[in-house]
């Protein structure tokens, strides 16, 4: 897999290519998913008691399978519940010291469904790529809250670690979809608190406005493999209970110009047939537009969240770019090295163990 030609966004800011040809991998997931997954989406209704359904069915079992030589530790932060993850490449006694580097993730599921259980096998290949510990927040999801709930979590937990010794310039928030909504908005309200912002922000696929105003909602609608508008527009629904979905605290795409100056260094990765692509570009232009250095990645036909698909060249490819983009954001002293070939083939391949 090679980057392509740069898109054609503007902005000394923005660095923005496309990673293409799609390869036979990625061509035979697409067909699968169209043929198992869409029906399962386009039909699924968002009662409570079908949220309630949705969490059941996708949450795993006892045993979750994860990057062969990971270790996850219980944990609970500012009260809510969280996993430590540490992928081999984290496991070293300076990850384990209390102002170590570390990443915050915040998880995906359209803020209906999900857990750092649904996510910890990517959680844990993240870890082993940037070479550093993960913390995987349980914030609170439908039935028990809705928004702004989730990010009063994710804000808490980011006190919390700026309050245990870690500092600001030593931590990366990282989400995947509506996890990626949760990062940029937890940056967003931190540095109007007047917090310091974190290091970097990796978004991965990320739901940013939850208006679904984006011209690849219509676009992409018959080209996506993975997500349906209308199931987006469903969980939009739950999620917001009534909220205005232009406010900027709904939509942070659509946050103040000042608030997007003091977001950290960026990279945005998504698939070119995604319905949330121009999600992520115009979040890319954005912060590149407020003056943030900015990385945007398109990967050809690739599905929902491209590091997720293990056994892909394409989650190679996007694991290996998040260990570069993640040791070049911190200083020197504080960043493992980036990953290598070995160590990009490693996290994208398909053997694991269970934890």
């Amino acid at each position: 897999m090679t980057a392509g030609a740069p898109l054609p966004l503007s902005g000394q800011n923005l660095t923005a290519h496309t990673f293409l040809p799609a390869s036979r991998q990625t061509i035979a997931l697409e067909h699968t998913l169209r043929r198992t997954w869409i029906p399962v989406a386009r039909n699924w209704r968002m009662t409570p008691r079908g949220v309630r359904m949705l969490q059941r069915v996708t949450e795993p079992g006892r045993r979750v399978p994860v990057l062969r030589g990971s270790v996850v530790e219980h944990a609970r932060v500012a009260g809510v519940p969280a996993e430590w993850v540490r992928g081999p490449r984290a496991l070293s006694a300076a990850a384990h010291a209390p102002d170590q580097a570390v990443v915050l993730y915040l998880h995906g599921g359209g803020y209906v469904f999900g857990s750092p259980r649904t996510h910890r096998n990517l959680v844990s290949r993240i870890s082993h790529v940037t070479g550093l510990p993960v913390l995987s927040l349980d914030y609170r999801l439908p039935p028990v809250a809705i928004l702004p709930a989730p990010i009063e979590d994710a804000l808490a937990a980011y006190r919390h670690l700026l309050d245990e010794g870690h500092a600001p310039q030593r931590i990366v928030v990282a989400g995947d979809s509506a996890g990626g909504h949760l990062a940029l908005t937890l940056v967003l309200h931190a540095v109007e608190a007047g917090l310091p912002a974190p290091a970097a922000l990796v978004l991965l696929s990320p739901w940013t406005d939850l208006t679904m105003s984006g011209a690849s909602m219509v676009s992409n609608a018959a080209r996506d493999p993975f997500i349906q508008p209308i199931a987006l527009h469903r969980a939009a629904r739950v999620a917001l209970g009534g909220a205005d979905p232009a406010d900027w605290r709904s939509s942070p795409l659509f946050a103040p110009e000042d608030l997007f100056r003091r977001v950290p260094p960026a990279l945005l990765q998504v698939g070119s047939t995604e319905v949330l692509h121009d999600d992520a570009t115009r979040t890319a232009q954005r912060i590149a537009d407020a003056g943030v250095r900015t990385e945007l990645q398109v990967y050809e036909r690739q599905p929902h969240v491209v590091p997720l698909w293990n056994g892909t060249p394409e989650a190679r490819t996007a694991l290996r770019e998040i260990g570069r983009f993640v040791a070049e954001a911190l200083a020197p002293d504080d960043a493992p090295s980036p990953p290598s070939e070995q160590d990009a083939a490693t996290a994208a391949a398909r053997e694991t163990t269970t934890a």
